[in-house]
């Protein structure tokens, strides 16, 4: 039973997912859509709760710094991906092909107004061996950045965006 409930929200984030996507990809050149009523933004402390679960849609990109900093060819494009913190459990993950998964969660620390999510790592990446990753979102702007420390102490910020707080499902 729990399978089915997981797999039934994980569908109902992919749908929420895909119709943001495309509403950022619409070909209308008309004036700019109203935002859509299922997301709002991180911002504001009264929109931001301290307890229960933050489902996020967010928008990243590679940080070009980042992207120099360990030797990374080719361009990659901007994506749009899920994310959640669980305020309760103390323990968040986001989606991607270098991410924190959902699988093996990091550690929550709130720091401020920013939430940070981080797990030590041990695997070789871009020629280099990664020991600690991390993301963070601030609560106020919803700015997305994922970094990376790497075996040499240096911590390299390689995915950067905006996350915007799922409210309710599209349906």
């Amino acid at each position: 039973m729990r399978t089915s409930w997981t797999g039934a929200c994980r569908a109902a984030l992919a749908a929420a997912t895909l119709l943001g996507a495309a509403a950022l990809v619409g070909c209308d050149d008309g004036p700019p859509a109203a935002p859509p009523p299922d997301a709002e933004p991180v911002r504001g402390r009264a929109a931001t709760p301290t307890t229960g679960v933050l489902d996020l849609i967010c928008e990243l990109h590679l940080d070009l710094d980042g992207q120099v900093a360990l030797g990374i060819q080719g361009n990659e494009p901007p994506r749009i991906t899920i994310a959640q913190v669980d305020l309760d459990k103390g323990a968040g993950w986001y989606q991607g092909k270098l991410s924190i998964s959902e699988g093996r969660a990091g550690a929550l620390t709130v720091s401020g107004r920013k939430l940070v999510v981080a797990r030590p790592a041990l695997f070789q990446r871009f020629g280099t061996t990664i020991t600690r990753e991390e993301f963070s979102v601030d609560r106020d702007s919803g700015e997305f950045v994922q970094s990376l420390t790497l075996q040499d102490g240096r911590t390299v910020r390689l995915i950067k965006g905006t996350c915007a707080r799922v409210t309710r499902p599209p349906f």
